[in-house]
């Protein structure tokens, strides 16, 4: 008799509710428990922002991949560890002297990381180093009789994650990551059908020789299946189009990254300098890696006599935060990682990098060290892992931190003019600061919400294991925002 009441009385400390899932609103409950959503695992935390009081809690502290939510992390830290005036400095430098309008040597193009040599910021993709190539004009410099010299040694030479998928490394969104880079580490691709049985229409920017191009696409009649891809050749830099494009499709730029990103920067500035009226000499690029072996004694050796003939800086610390939480720049997120790992750690690599962010979660946000790991800065690897809790200590710790401001202000918010909650949650327009997040089976939303009653929360919303499109997982966590800004 003893024996059956003890097991009654497990199964029913079993099947009783966790005071977690007690504390999920009915509303909510009833969305992530609709099939097929059900299959999912939620982890769901809200607290008050001023007060810190939860709210709801559903999985809150069990470890959960976070997809592009990692990005709150590097943020975080770039405006703890850096000063909001940071700037990067890319210099062209030269051992040579000027000699009746020739550089008689070589000329190093010097960088730090800055990813923003591009068009992001600028008319163009090209104006940073149109703009290098004037500032040598007016130094009286027409001709350089040696090479372009890209030194890329400021940060290692590990460019992607061991993790990252093989399809992913030839794409924008897993360009390589070192401290000498143009155009996002990416060639744009604007791709379009031709005439029915010949090849693809495709134009790509910048123009350049550093790789070699095949198209063996073909456009197909109208209302076909569109295939058309790229690859590259392991080991080269011949990049192919492949597969079928319809007659009917429209036209698209795609991204395509490049593998050695030193060599690609600096031969598209070898080709700005000679459109500019500069003549180089020698056409074959060096690059120094950082602690390369291979790299040749006398340039090795040069570094420190070197003088600088021009400098340019990057936007400042705001403006570098703003495409990593706005569009979920995975590259630049990357870059920021790196940029912490060099300037506080003294090594611009991804181990010091991660290092110096485990040291912020720990020491100055106060999260427990068994609540996350993390892999990379941009959230692209699956080995990454935070729990709702961890998400939502990061946020509230950036709302009460005046310092991190220049990160708080950089979160997407709902039905603005642009970044990645544009399209979303308009009927909370303005009221939705937060990071989006998605991978294959993940989907994440994590920020701050104003309810209906006014009332400032902090949120973190993840689902892992999803089992279905981004768009379903999307409108479901945006049902789940809704029910919480009504019940609160």
């Amino acid at each position: 008799m003893h024996r059956i009441r003890l097991i009654i009385v497990a199964l029913c400390i079993a099947a009783a509710p966790t005071a977690a899932q007690q504390s999920v609103p009915p509303a909510v409950r009833n969305i992530i428990d609709r099939a097929p959503l059900d299959r999912a695992h939620w982890g769901i935390e809200v607290v008050d922002a001023e007060t810190g009081e939860p709210l709801v809690q559903q999985n809150a502290d069990r470890l959960f991949i976070p997809a592009s939510n990692t990005k709150l992390v590097v943020t975080a830290a770039a405006a703890h560890y850096l000063p909001a005036d940071f700037r990067y400095v890319t210099t062209l430098e030269t051992t040579a002297d000027v000699v009746g309008g020739a550089l008689r040597g070589d000329l190093v193009l010097r960088g730090t990381g800055d990813p923003t040599i591009s068009g992001r910021y600028e008319d163009d993709m090209l104006s940073i180093f149109e703009a290098l190539a004037d500032s040598l004009r007016t130094r009286g410099i027409t001709h350089i009789d040696g090479r372009i010299i890209a030194d890329e040694s400021h940060w290692d030479a590990d460019y992607v994650r061991p993790d990252w998928e093989t399809y992913d490394l030839l794409w924008w969104y897993a360009a390589p990551v070192g401290a000498l880079g143009f155009n996002d580490n990416s060639i744009d691709f604007s791709i379009a059908p031709g005439a029915v049985g010949s090849a693809a229409n495709i134009t790509w920017r910048p123009e350049t020789s550093y790789f070699t191009f095949v198209n063996r696409s073909v456009t197909i009649p109208a209302g076909g299946e569109r295939t058309i891809d790229l690859t590259r050749v392991p080991g080269t830099d011949t990049i192919i189009a492949y597969g079928a494009i319809p007659a009917d499709a429209s036209r698209r730029t795609e991204y395509f990254a490049v593998d050695d990103p030193a060599r690609y920067a600096a031969t598209v500035f070898r080709e700005t300098l000679e459109r500019q009226g500069i003549a180089v000499g020698v056409d074959e690029i060096t690059v120094i890696r950082g602690a390369s072996p291979v790299t040749p004694a006398f340039i090795r050796s040069d570094a420190s006599t070197r003088r600088v003939l021009v400098e340019h800086r990057s936007v400042p610390l705001p403006e570098l935060i703003a495409p990593v939480l706005q569009t979920s720049q995975n590259w630049f997120a990357e870059q920021l990682l790196k940029t912490i790992g060099r300037e506080v750690g003294g090594e611009g690599s991804w181990s010091k990098g991660l290092e110096l962010e485990r040291r912020f979660l720990i020491d100055v946000v106060g999260i427990d060290s068994t609540a996350f790991r993390l892999r990379d800065a941009s959230g692209l690897s699956s080995g990454n892992l935070l729990t709702p809790h961890a998400l939502v200590q990061i946020l509230s710790y950036m709302a009460r931190t005046p310092q991190q401001a220049v990160a708080l202000d950089a979160l997407p918010v709902s039905a603005a003019a642009t970044g990645s909650l544009r399209a979303r949650l308009e009927d909370l327009a303005g009221r939705v600061a937060a990071k989006t997040g998605s991978i294959g089976n993940v989907d994440s939303l994590s920020g701050i919400l104003t309810t209906n009653r006014g009332r400032r929360v902090i949120f973190a919303i993840v689902a892992n294991n999803t089992g279905q499109s981004s768009a379903t997982l999307r409108r479901a966590i945006d049902d789940v925002v809704r029910a919480i800004a009504a019940a609160y």
